[in-house]
This record gives C-alpha cells, structure tokens and sequence, in this order.
C-alpha cells in the first residue's frame, strides 16, 4: 500500500551502490510510485537515471546528508561496514547512524528504515524466532556495532529490516564462506540438518522497497527471509551444482575437520551460524510489504546463476 502523500513519495537510499542497497533501488525505480535519491560513496558526479538521482556522499562525515534531505518522505539506510575492523565498525555502523538521525531531525524527516541482521541476536540454536521475543546478543564486532545503530533507529521512531543470510550476485560473505569451510574440511562440518532462514538480495530488495512505500511502522522491527526455513542439506546441494562440484560429504562430528578449521582461522560462532538452527519468523514483513510470499526452490535457478558470476567488492 504507498504512503498517503499529495505526490509520489521521495525515498533517499544510502549506501545505494552496495550488495543490499543497489536491489532497494531497483525495486524503487521499477515500482514507479517514487522519487528516489540515490547516494553512496562510490559515484563521482550526480547524474539523474529516469526517476532516480544518483549522487555521491558518505554518511560518516557530519553534515553530508543535509543537502539531499529536504521535503524527503522515507531514508532507507543500507550503508553498513561489515568485517573485523572494530574502528570502522564504529566510524560507519555507529557514528554514521548517530550522523544520519542528527541531520534527520534537523530537516524534518521522521521516517528511517535501517537494513540491519539476525546476527545482532548472536548464536543459537533460533527456531521460529519472532522479532517480539527476541533480544541482543551479538557475538562478532560488527554484530555488536550493528546492535547499537538498531537501538539509535528505533529509538528515533525508526524501522529496522534483519536478513539473516543472504545470497546473490556479489555474496562475498554467505556462499564464499560456505565454500571455504568446506575446503578446509575437506567436506561439511555436522549432518546438514540444520535449517537456515535466507533470501536473495533481490528479495529483499522488493521487501524493503514495500515496506518504504508501506504506511510507517514506527519502532517495529522485521525479519526478512523466505517464509520456510531450508535445511542445510538442500543449500549445500545448491551450492555444489551451483559451483560445478560434488556435494560435501557430510563429517558429523569429525575432530580432524574441527582442528583444521580452527587452525584456519574460523570460530566456533562461525561455525555455529550455519551447522546450528537458525531461522526467524517472517511472515510480518511480507505481509506489510504486500508482496506474495517466495521460497527457495522458486529462486534456485537464480541461485545458481548468481555464483557462475564475478562478485562484486567493497564497500558501498
């Protein structure tokens, strides 16, 4: 349903050349029901793209949002810092959101939407978790850094979109990751009957896209993943065929593989992410995005293709 406005709502994307960022876009631009503002570190001068204007600035440096923020209706925020480095963690995932609501309120824009991740829950086992009944935990510098821009949101009135795990033309993370245990494994780490919420990027682009052009949901949070949980087993055939190999032999709990591992760097969170249950309650965000509900085996084709495709780097 869009918003009730005299015209076309206008959406500023940050972080909108990014893997998650990039899709909201598209979906925003293909819907045709809004303005969309375009903004992310990597442009080098504003151009306008049919009903999007594309523009550089970072949300980092105080005060760079003033400019595209006037009479806008909706910020979604996709720019996030994802890695180890805690210093990043903090300049981007934090100060840029403490940036982001301080220049938000002084232009008058009330609505936020902040694309965070099931991982500020920290480890499991989460089975069927709703976003009411959950709390913070993160496990992982970014997780944590992550943690603190969620509160800053949605103590702002904001919303705030938790993907758990997703995949799409470039993952760097979620599938290279998998490829890499198994590599060192020298197969897969437990029985793959772990179930997993995931989505593709394009996805969850529509579903953030929907949510943006959906009446304010002031201070609720949503988990944004296909509304069936896929068991470890099935991704991990999807990723063999995907990647042009033979499906892992499954290792149980083989000591050897847990050494090797851990020598590689690996921790047993990591690990946990993808060997425990992990998956969340989402049907919320596909009912208030109005978009009919979608499962893994409709997306498997495009599963495949995104990883016989060149990921992307970097960070938005």
């Amino acid at each position: 349903m869009p918003t009730v406005v005299d015209r076309p709502p206008r959406i500023l994307v940050l972080g909108s050349s990014g893997f998650i960022g990039s899709r909201v876009v598209a979906s925003l631009s293909g819907s045709g029901g809004a303005h969309v503002v375009a903004l992310s570190r990597s442009p080098v001068a504003r151009r306008r793209n049919n009903n999007v204007i594309i523009a550089a600035a970072d949300i980092s440096v105080p005060g760079s949002l003033i400019p595209f923020l006037a009479n806008m209706d909706v910020v979604v925020h996709a720019a996030s810092y994802v890695g180890s480095d805690p210093g990043l963690a903090q300049e981007v995932n934090e100060r840029g959101t403490g940036n982001l609501i301080e220049q938000c309120q002084q232009a008058g824009v009330r609505r936020v939407i902040y694309v965070s991740t099931c991982s500020v829950y920290g480890t499991g086992p989460h089975r069927g978790l709703r976003e009411s009944e959950a709390d913070y935990h993160p496990a992982s510098v970014t997780s944590a850094s992550r943690a603190v821009a969620e509160r800053m949101i949605l103590g702002y009135g904001g919303e705030v979109v938790r993907p758990n795990l997703v995949f799409g033309a470039g993952d760097r993370w979620f599938v290279p990751g998998l490829l890499r245990i198994i590599k060192v494994a020298g197969g897969w780490p437990g029985d793959g009957s772990a179930l997993l919420s995931i989505i593709s990027a394009e996805a969850l682009g529509r579903l953030v896209s929907g949510l943006a052009l959906a009446p304010r949901q002031s201070g609720q949070a949503f988990h944004a993943a296909y509304p069936e949980p896929v068991p470890v087993s099935t991704l991990l055939q999807s990723v063999a065929e995907a990647s042009g190999m033979e499906s892992p032999r499954l290792l149980g709990d083989d000591e050897r593989a847990s050494e090797a591992l851990r020598t590689a760097g690996f921790s047993r969170h990591q690990l946990d992410l993808v060997t425990k249950d992990h998956w969340y309650s989402s049907q919320g965000l596909w009912r208030t995005a109005g978009d009919e509900q979608e499962t893994f085996g409709g997306a498997l084709a495009d599963f495949c293709a995104s990883y016989r495709a060149s990921p992307r780097q970097g960070r938005s």
